[in-house]
């Protein structure tokens, strides 16, 4: 039986935290937009992607730091 690489916990939180940091910079610029749309009286359909992209970046975020706190752990 293989024992897992700790270090691919590692890179693997890296990586999921960097998504997570570009989503969260994306999204509230995005939930904007979908509100000034929203105002004109066009359609929020902006505003529901930029709120599906906020829940995103907090699901990523968390298996991020599950990820990086198995690493840190060895469990």
């Amino acid at each position: 039986m293989e024992t897992p690489d700790p270090k691919k916990h590692l890179r693997r939180g890296i990586n999921i935290m960097g998504a997570s940091l570009s989503l969260l910079i994306l999204s509230p610029i995005v939930i904007t937009i979908g509100f000034k749309a929203q105002q004109k009286g066009d359609i929020s359909f902006i505003l529901y992607i930029g709120i599906i992209l906020a829940i995103g970046t907090i699901v990523l975020f968390a298996m991020g730091i599950r990820s990086l706190l198995k690493y840190l752990f060895r469990d």
